[in-house]
């Protein structure tokens, strides 16, 4: 069933959301067929929703806004090919003894439930789902940075975490972002973050970004660094390397 045009994005998103509410996962090519508008408007109007807490954007569309382990996304049919690949190419970055920062989103706590059982490492984060997916993880300690929780995002951030930051020295850093472009740099939407973040990379050894294809060449508000200041990008296709030529790849590793 396709919808006439001139829709007012207020009654698209309200039918957005009833959609969600019926469905509990959308499609955004899915929502552009129905509602007979581009797939970069539907974007936008998830986007928008997501920032008002309203519900949570996943690769290739949307779920309700709460806490959603992978396997409970797998049974929703969401899909997770892309983070699944990355999940895999990450273990290789995992050596016993080290100490690795993990910040919030959905692929860092992917990566975190897919972590072997024999492995010993010390995570910090200031994710508490990240946290929670850990608990029963027999060789793995957590340290959970406090502070303000930020409900939307479900992460800890402000003074408090950043002054809990200067304590802690780790090896690796997987830094989750909202854009990657090679002049832009690496952006996410919310200012306060971006600063957080950017003092986690400080007080790390490398930093490592994963991306999905939705985030190649896309800008959002807030830079946190330069594409050439990371050291390792794990990406989920082959298809995005047409998409980075041209870019700084000889000071970035790509896997």
């Amino acid at each position: 069933m396709q919808f006439s045009l001139g829709m007012l994005k207020d009654e698209r998103q309200h039918w957005i959301l009833d959609k969600l509410s019926a469905d509990k996962k959308v499609s955004l090519v899915a929502l552009s067929q129905e509602l007979d508008v581009s797939y970069d408007s539907i974007r936008r109007d998830v986007i928008e929703l997501e920032e008002r807490g309203l519900l949570k954007k996943v690769h290739g569309g949307a779920i309700s806004n709460s806490y959603l382990p992978m396997r409970v996304r797998q049974a929703m049919g969401i899909p997770n090919s892309e983070i699944s690949i990355i999940a895999q190419k990450a273990q290789r970055l995992f050596h016993n003894g080290q100490i690795v920062m993990m910040d919030g989103g959905t692929t860092n706590l992917y990566i975190a439930e897919q972590l072997p059982r024999t492995l010993e490492l010390t995570i910090i984060t200031n994710s508490p789902p990240l946290a929670i997916s850990l608990a029963n993880h027999p060789s793995v300690e957590v340290i959970l940075l406090g502070g303000s929780f930020h409900k939307r995002y479900q992460i800890t951030m402000g003074s408090e975490t950043a002054a809990q930051l200067r304590h802690f020295k780790a090896d690796l850093y997987f830094m989750g972002v909202v854009g990657i472009h090679p002049t832009a740099g690496l952006t996410i939407r919310h200012y306060e973050e971006s600063q957080l973040k950017r003092q986690m990379m400080a007080v790390s050894g490398k930093t490592v970004v994963c991306t999905t294809f939705e985030k190649i060449n896309n800008v959002e508000a807030y830079q946190v660094c330069r594409f050439e200041d990371i050291d390792t990008l794990l990406y989920s296709t082959s298809t995005i390397l047409p998409e980075t030529k041209g870019w700084p790849r000889h000071k970035v590793e790509f896997i």
